[in-house]
């Protein structure tokens, strides 16, 4: 499980998380499903909303494999 889809469900799910950051719901679909990784300007706060269960570190890495799955293409 990805580290955005893990704070997605401790914040108690999609819409949740998308009110949180005034966004749409299908904006937070689209982070788990389609880029598998939040974008950097909102991990500080995706983490701080799950007590740092999730953590930046672990955000972030969900950018490095996204790298790493892009040069191998």
């Amino acid at each position: 499980m990805s580290g955005v889809e893990k704070a997605v469900k401790i914040i108690g799910g999609q819409t949740a998380t998308a009110n949180h950051f005034g966004i749409s719901q299908s904006h937070v679909w689209k982070w788990i499903n389609v880029f598998k990784q939040a974008p950097a300007k909102y991990v500080k706060k995706l983490s701080a909303l799950t007590n740092n269960e999730v953590t930046v570190d672990q955000l972030l890495a969900d950018h490095e494999k996204a790298e790493k799955k892009e040069g191998m293409q």
